[in-house]
């Protein structure tokens, strides 16, 4: 029978509740509790197989398979002695579970508090028991929650279990705390030998910062900086990095920041900056993506957006600053300083919306025409549904008037004008059969769009940010195909689309798969002029290229994607991308196929391959290549391999570029090693 009694305790520790299968209590008030023993307190509860509990000394002896959980730690051990008015105690043979997943394993161990303990003879490990393959060893260690650390003295490092390092002061981090981290080692023909040694510094609780001296054989020493600040309004950053070059003989330097703040009344300020010394800096010392990047761009943008009744609207101010990667001087590139922007939208009822959009840029750059640009867009919207659906229409018909004010320019009109009228009417309808069982459906999907720009000549115009897009799916159903607002299209124009949808639905599941998708889109314009032939030449014949698009997933794991155009006038194909994709799990294998004809724009035929393969026991393989088929060569090549252990990994990169980049004359080669431990922070920090 399970017995049960609460004892008194002074008013700051509370009372004991005792639960046992047998509770005894002598005259001299020591309560004696045996099988399965749980005692609760305010901050612990105690489970053993024997408990004797001397209430005048507020002293508790616990036996036999005790355990003792809070919500800062699991304690496993063969005796404890613990004081019911404090939170201190003694332990021998003691395991200490942390949240965190950490293990500290002692053959004494005395409890200050809740979250403090002094231990010998102590072994220390973030790796799962079963598969223990670092650990910390050392005579004496304390382990302190409150700051975060583990303090050990006479420490030996140890990969399974085979001392590799003796440290006679080693402190780790239980969390962010300021340390070593785990150094990064690569090589390659364009830096050499690469060493880096990052240091994390949290000297409070909402900002830190990493420092990383980066040594490289064949360009000096790079110092590396990251400090990172958190608030009430939001989330800061700053980047540094600065060489004395080797190789150029000059300092080089990168500055990046990010900023994302909530300001009072609901405004909005994020800012991101990213400025190099020189427009080399990016090929010789970026990774990745980056190393091909043609334009740095850094913006301040201070924004709100709000709604009363039927209104609403936003504004936004802007500032911004290009570096263009390609020039030697960056005299010619355009910065906007600044900008302000604002939308407004009056729903009058559902089926009349009036908007309104302003622009006003102020462009800056030290040589060439710059100046203010004015753009005011009115315009109205007018949707219609059927009741019961399947066809929908849309009717929008505005203006936009633009102004200039023009600065270090010989035009006769230093205050140019443009003013448009524009009206686009859409049809879209919904052709839609569902399988009795519900689990197909299959939809076709007709689109009819008209647009007419009467926009003028504008060859005499500035152009600051306008170029001609050439015709591609987000822009067939668009009557404006001119990027920027310095060039409006004149158009009249018919534009079609047709797709075709099938989709599956497994039993059980929320959501449908497309099986298949198929669509067709081609564009009849019957103005066929050009507003600036520039930018864009006049179109010799009404209808545009044919644009085709197959989506087909045979099963979940399989994609095969095929799009291109078609020029039927002259009989060949514009452009053309493929792809088969295979992806099951973590394991994915992609071939794509990217044509471009040089009648069309840049000549370009690639061959590429990615894969990413899980192999056995946690071994996994990484590989990418492509090849260019119209110089007969392989621009980029790379494969490596990882292991990942449940507290450490290692990974093996190598990689080769055949374009030359940089201040190298030549492809570049190399790898990176990845190493690894989970939980790992720090050696002889503080």
């Amino acid at each position: 029978m399970l017995m049960s009694l609460l004892l008194a305790s002074n008013a700051a520790a509370g009372p004991v509740d005792i639960d046992a299968d047998e509770i005894s209590r002598n005259a001299d008030g020591v309560v004696i509790a045996r099988g399965h023993v749980v005692i609760k307190r305010e901050w612990d509860t105690l489970m053993a197989d024997e408990v004797v509990y001397r209430t005048k000394e507020h002293v508790l002896e616990a036996k036999g398979h005790v355990v003792i959980k809070s919500d800062k730690s699991t304690i496993q051990t063969d005796k404890a002695i613990m004081q019911t008015q404090s939170k201190t105690g003694h332990m021998n043979h003691a395991v200490i579970s942390l949240p965190g997943g950490e293990r500290l394993t002692a053959e004494r161990v005395k409890r200050i508090d809740d979250q403090t303990y002094e231990a010998e003879k102590v072994l220390f490990s973030s790796c799962p028991i079963d598969e223990e393959s670092w650990r910390v060893a050392a005579s004496r260690a304390v382990l302190d929650q409150h700051d975060g650390s583990l303090t050990a003295t006479h420490a030996r490092f140890e990969l399974w279990q085979i001392p590799v390092l003796y440290a006679p002061w080693w402190q780790q981090p239980l969390k962010r705390k300021s340390g070593l981290l785990m150094p990064t080692v690569a090589t390659g023909k364009r830096r050499g030998t690469e060493l880096s040694m990052p240091y994390y510094i949290a000297p409070q609780a909402n900002w830190d910062a990493t420092l990383i001296p980066h040594w490289m054989s064949a360009r000096g020493v790079m110092g590396e900086a990251e400090l990172r600040h958190l608030s009430s309004l939001g989330y800061a950053q700053v980047n540094l990095a600065g060489i004395d070059d080797a190789v150029t003989g000059s300092v080089r330097n990168r500055l990046g920041g990010d900023l994302r703040w909530t300001l009072p009344a609901g405004m909005q300020l994020a800012a991101k900056a990213d400025h190099v010394s020189d427009r080399l800096y990016v090929a010789d010392y970026a990774t990745g993506e980056q190393i091909s990047s043609v334009y740095l761009q850094s913006a301040a943008t201070l924004s709100q957006a709000g709604q009363y009744k039927g209104f609403q609207g936003d504004w936004s101010l802007q500032a911004g600053h290009i570096q263009n990667l390609r020039r030697k001087s960056n005299a010619t590139t355009l910065q906007i300083l600044p900008r302000l922007q604002s939308h407004a939208e009056w729903a009058v009822s559902p089926n009349f919306i009036v908007h309104v959009d302003q622009q006003s840029t102020r462009f800056n750059r030290r040589s060439r025409v710059d100046g203010w640009r004015l753009n005011v867009h009115p315009y109205i919207e007018m949707p219609w549904e059927l009741p019961s659906g399947g066809l929908s229409a849309q009717l929008t018909a505005g203006l936009q008037h633009t102004r200039y004010w023009l600065q270090q320019t010989a035009l006769v009109d230093s205050t140019p004008t443009r003013t448009t009228g524009e009206v686009a009417l859409q049809v879209r309808s919904d052709f839609e059969h569902v399988g009795e069982n519900q689990s197909w459906r299959h939809v076709i999907s007709p689109i009819v769009r008209y647009d007419y720009i009467g926009a003028p000549m504008q060859s005499l115009l500035p152009n600051f940010d306008s170029a001609f897009g050439l015709l591609t799916w987000s822009n067939l159903l668009s009557g404006n195909r001119f990027s920027g607002l310095d060039r409006i299209e004149k158009t009249n124009r018919f534009s079609f689309l047709l797709e075709n949808r099938l989709q599956f639905k497994e039993l059980g599941d929320a959501a449908a798969r497309d099986v298949l998708i198929v669509r067709g889109g081609v564009s009849y314009d019957l103005a066929q002029k050009s507003v600036d032939t520039a930018l864009k030449a006049a179109p010799t014949r009404p209808f545009s290229n044919l644009l085709g698009e197959l989506t087909w997933r045979p099963v979940s794991y399989i994609r095969i994607y095929n799009s291109g155009q078609y020029n039927a006038g002259d009989r060949y194909w514009a452009s053309i991308n493929s792809s088969l994709t295979l992806s099951v799990s973590d394991n994915k294998f992609k071939v794509g196929y990217r044509f471009t004809d040089a009648r069309y724009a840049t000549q370009a035929q690639l061959f590429n391959v990615s894969t990413s393969v899980s192999l056995v026991n946690r071994w996994k393989a990484t590989g990418n290549w492509q090849y260019d088929m119209l110089l007969k060569l392989s621009q980029q090549t790379s494969i490596g391999i990882q292991y990942t252990h449940p507290c450490w990994t290692v990974g093996l990169d190598a990689y080769k570029t055949n374009s030359p980049a940089g201040t190298g004359t030549s492809s570049n080669y190399g790898f990176h090693l990845l190493l690894e431990f989970k939980g790992l922070g720090s050696v002889g920090s503080s």
